[in-house]
């Protein structure tokens, strides 16, 4: 069996952004299909985002890209993903704090443990800045 690589281009123009621009995405919103039958199906909430932010992206940039990561990633494109430089990945892979395997002389990442460091690392600063706000002393 052959995997084949399929992409599909979708172009829009300065009416779709315009459009992307005033369409409302109020706070706790969900995205329904509704079938031709008038059934509505509910998207998972990880679809819901993507698509939310695939919205944005369009109302704020006139475009968006989606794609699937591989599930093998090289360190710089595990360190851009983490928005750390490349020796301080490398510097992370020796503390511990990320696991990393050898593919001949070159590191490589498994998407799962990079996507779970950034979600670790965003909490992380959520927490951070939750707690500056929380701090008195701002008064």
């Amino acid at each position: 069996m052959t995997a084949m690589l399929t992409t599909e281009n979708i172009t829009i123009d300065d009416t779709d952004v315009r459009l992307a621009g005033e369409t409302p995405h109020p706070q706790g919103a969900t995205l329904v299909l509704r079938a031709a039958d008038g059934t509505d199906v509910e998207l998972p909430e990880r679809i819901q985002a993507m698509l939310l932010a695939t919205l944005t992206s369009v109302a704020e940039n006139g475009e968006a890209t989606i794609g699937r990561l591989p599930d093998e990633l090289t360190s710089t494109v595990a360190a851009d993903i983490l928005s750390v430089s490349r020796p301080t990945l490398m510097k992370w892979v020796r503390q511990g704090r990320i696991d990393s395997f050898k593919v001949g002389t070159h590191t490589r990442f498994k998407r799962e443990d990079v996507l779970r460091l950034q979600a670790e690392r965003m909490e992380e600063r959520r927490a951070a800045f939750a707690a500056l706000r929380e701090d008195k002393d701002w008064d």
